[in-house]
């Protein structure tokens, strides 16, 4: 059926893209929150709980030995996780107007498998490149942040979607 094995790879890696990265067009989006609280609205207590099992998780699984060590590297990695998602919002705000509106116009925050692996591509090198050192077994470590992250990930995209309501 297919000339070559070459532009069956092409074509499966094009169909893959496009459901990785689909095209979203929000055009003065008529996304309405029908819910009093917003995804960003419980962004400090689902952060305080990803933090809470993250330090935890990786402090004792993989026996990191410093807690403050973890502590603050688990909070500085997800604070970059968490926020980069606003850097890119916020960096064309000629384009849809003020930051409150962006935040009140669609479902931005909304966390997904991609939301995932954003976080995997931010957290792990931080806390990985920072803490192996510290660690006899640094696949452990690995695999604990990558569980762990999968995890609160998980659980956040469950209690976002349980306390927040919109539609188009």
């Amino acid at each position: 059926m297919w000339k070559s094995k070459t532009t069956l790879i092409v074509l499966i890696m094009i169909m893959a893209l496009m459901v990785l990265l689909p095209a979203n067009v929000f055009a003065d989006s008529s996304w309405v929150w029908i819910s009093e609280k917003r995804p960003f609205d419980i962004l400090p207590w689902v952060a305080f709980g990803t933090i809470l099992i993250e330090w935890l998780s990786i402090w004792l699984i993989p026996r990191t030995g410093h807690t403050f060590k973890v502590l603050g590297t688990v909070m500085v990695a997800n604070a970059a996780s968490f926020l980069l998602p606003y850097v890119f919002l916020k960096a064309d705000l000629s384009w849809y107007g003020t930051f409150e509106h962006i935040l009140d116009s669609g479902p931005h925050y909304i966390v997904s498998g991609v939301f995932l692996l954003l976080t995997l591509l931010v957290e792990m090198p931080i806390v990985y490149n920072v803490l192996k050192s510290n660690v006899q077994d640094m696949k452990k470590l690995q695999l604990t942040i990558i569980v762990s992250n999968v995890i609160t990930t998980a659980g956040v995209a469950i209690i976002e979607r349980l306390i927040t309501e919109g539609y188009w």
